[in-house]
């Protein structure tokens, strides 16, 4: 029995742990796989927005180097594609997206606006695993090690 072999939409040898935080109330300062503090990094993320529009934004997110875990804050990526799309394609505002991978920093800086999707895919590092966490929320609980004297 082979493995399957995992198919990848970019070129380049896939980096990073991802995951897209959908809570507003949790911005995860500690890593949720380690617990150390993250710290902010800035990269150029790939982002395809349903029917056809592929987008690169250098977005600043929490990362933690000891899990290779880079966050980024769902509410954060969505203004974002709302300012960015609103006077060129408003019509897929809206729509679904997703995070692709990411792109070396001097590959966005020199076709930012001009890359051919093409040129993005052969320049992509896909996500070595995309993963949910879900924050622990306090909560009062009742304490079944008392007994009734005491």
């Amino acid at each position: 029995m082979t493995k399957k072999q995992r198919k990848y939409l970019g070129n380049l040898q896939p980096q990073h742990t991802f995951f897209l935080n959908p809570y507003s109330d949790a911005r995860f300062t500690r890593c949720p796989g380690c617990d150390e503090v993250t710290r902010v990094r800035k990269k150029p993320f790939v982002i395809h927005v349903d029917p056809r529009v592929l987008m690169l934004f250098n977005m600043s997110g929490r990362y933690c180097p000891q899990c290779d875990l880079f966050i980024l804050h769902q509410s954060v990526v969505e203004d974002l594609l709302v300012r960015a799309l609103r006077d060129r394609n408003p019509e897929v505002i809206g729509n679904e997206y997703l995070i692709v991978g990411t792109v070396e920093r001097a590959f966005w800086r020199k076709y930012q606006g001009t890359a051919t999707p093409d040129m993005v895919f052969d320049n992509m590092h896909d996500f070595e695993k995309v993963v949910i966490y879900e924050p622990m929320h306090p909560r009062w609980m009742r304490d079944e090690t008392r007994t009734e004297d005491g």
